[in-house]
C-alpha cells in the first residue's frame, strides 16, 4: 500500500515537472519571435555600419566623390536610424519623446562610429 502510494506521488512528481516542456507556450513562442526579431534587426545595424565604414574607406581611397558620399551617408545613416527606432520599439517603448531622444542619440552614435573609424585609419 505504502509503495503504491510513493508510485503515484512520484508519477505526479513527474507529470508536474515534464508537463511544461512538452506542452505548447504562446508566451515563449513570442518571445522567441521577438527575439529572433532583434537579433535580425541588430545584425542588419551593423551591415549598415559595415557599408558606413567601407564608404569612409572608399572615399579616403578616392574611389567614390565627395558628392556621391554625401549622397550615400545620408541613405545609410537615416536607414541605421530607422533600424534603431525600430528595435527600440521591439522593447515596448513607443513614447514620441524618447523615439526624437533616440534619433538624436542614434545620429550622435553613428557620427561616434565615424569619428572613431577616421582617427583609427588616420593612425595607420
Amino acid at each position: 500500500m505504502i509503495i503504491a502510494a510513493f508510485i503515484l506521488i512520484a508519477l505526479a512528481v513527474l507529470l508536474f515537472v515534464f508537463t511544461p516542456l512538452f506542452a505548447k507556450s504562446d508566451t515563449l513562442t513570442q518571445t522567441s519571435q521577438r527575439e529572433t526579431k532583434r537579433r535580425q534587426m541588430r545584425e542588419e545595424i551593423e551591415r549598415v555600419y559595415e557599408a558606413l565604414r567601407e564608404l569612409e574607406f572608399d572615399r579616403k581611397m578616392g574611389k567614390i566623390e565627395e558628392e556621391d558620399y554625401q549622397d550615400m551617408h545620408g541613405r545609410y545613416q537615416a536607414q541605421a536610424v530607422e533600424l534603431m527606432k525600430a528595435l527600440d520599439n521591439t522593447n515596448g517603448r513607443a513614447d514620441h519623446k524618447h523615439n526624437i531622444a533616440l534619433s538624436k542619440e542614434s545620429d550622435d552614435s553613428i557620427e561616434q562610429e565615424i569619428a572613431s573609424i577616421r582617427r583609427a585609419k588616420n593612425r595607420n
